[in-house]
């Protein structure tokens, strides 16, 4: 991973100030550069899937570039939200472009089929994975033209429907990228919890840190604090029901 240092929120405002005011290159390379670390994220979540990180890094990278560029922070959206669905949309568009470039030889194509199909039907018929030497049987192969088809297939593009992501084999690329990748779903969701915290009074957000935090039961956080576990109670479901409205409306 490329060594980027992110920048302090404030830093971030001052920075979207001078160059929302001049408009100087030097400003809009340090926003750039300060988001690189999404890029980063979204290019760990698409690769090792028939393109390689670097290239998705520049794709993603580029799209922060110009996103920057048409962000206007009168809207009121953190502009980390703001650049991060046009970074994955510019991927998800590459990845369709190559789909359409990259053909197996003729060969591949036949072999992944012979072998695809010799592995459903002894599937079926042993109730397992069958052996790579049962596959050759079963399809009149060699143990060498089979171990070929499966690493054709393993590399071979298919459509975004087909495409399984990690180990989980119900969820698609497709229904991917329609989803938060878990390392943008931290970055998001923790800028997130921190703005709805900063909403909530000192009590409420002293009780949620103790609470969540570090683990406390409601007894610990009222001898801690030196109130009744009612009043940490009460005060933790008005912290909580708070805390879900200012989630809910962002």
């Amino acid at each position: 991973m490329r060594n980027m240092q992110r920048l302090p929120g404030d830093e971030i405002k001052r920075l979207l100030r001078l160059w929302n005011e001049t408009h100087l290159p030097e400003y809009r390379d340090r926003l750039v550069e300060a988001h690189l670390y999404i890029a980063e994220i979204i290019a760990r979540k698409f690769s090792g899937r028939g393109v390689d990180y670097d290239d998705l890094y520049q794709v993603a990278s580029l799209a922060l570039f110009k996103a920057i560029g048409r962000y206007d922070p009168e809207r009121g959206i953190q502009l980390s939200s703001f650049v991060t669905p046009g970074m994955v949309g510019e991927v998800k568009n590459y990845f369709r472009d190559k789909s359409r470039t990259i053909r197996p030889p003729r060969r591949s194509t036949e072999l992944i089929r012979l072998v695809e199909s010799a592995r459903q039907e002894l599937t079926q018929q042993l109730s397992r994975s069958p052996r790579v030497d049962e596959i050759a049987v079963h399809a009149n192969l060699t143990e060498d033209e089979v171990l070929e088809g499966l690493e054709a297939a393993s590399m071979q593009p298919v459509s975004l429907d087909q495409q399984t992501v990690d180990e989980d084999e119900d969820l698609t690329l497709r229904q991917a990228i329609g989803t938060e990748e878990k390392g943008y779903s931290e970055f998001e969701n923790a800028d997130l919890l921190r703005r709805s915290m900063d909403q909530l009074t000192p009590k409420q957000q002293e009780v949620i840190r103790l609470r969540f935090f570090e683990n406390l039961s409601q007894r610990e956080v009222a001898q801690r604090t030196g109130v009744s576990q009612m009043s940490v109670s009460r005060t933790e479901r008005s912290a909580l029901e708070r805390l879900r409205q200012l989630v809910t409306s962002d």
